[in-house]
């Protein structure tokens, strides 16, 4: 059986990163801020995130635009490292 093949990625690329975290813990701020360091300014309206909480725990929605295919490993590292965090997508 064929492994399947991956889809072309044409770049600049925009993209939606889903951080889930502890609510008490994870504020929107920090996570713009890395993204603002990493991949620059973005879009008008891209600044502003969806926010879902459920109990203990906050989902923020980022959508970002990424210049090429080197930048999101780093983002998503500099992310994950970020107080509170638990999980993204």
């Amino acid at each position: 059986m064929e492994e399947p093949r991956r889809p072309e990625v044409t770049y600049p690329t925009r993209i939606p990163m889903k951080i889930i975290g502890r609510q008490e813990e994870l504020r929107p701020d920090m996570i713009m801020e890395l993204i603002l360091a990493h991949l620059g300014p973005q879009a008008q309206g891209d600044e502003q995130h969806q926010a879902n909480c459920k109990g203990a725990f906050i989902s923020y929605t980022f959508w970002v635009t990424l210049p090429d295919d080197t930048v999101e490993v780093p983002l998503r590292e500099a992310i994950q490292k970020l107080p509170g965090v638990v999980m993204q997508l």
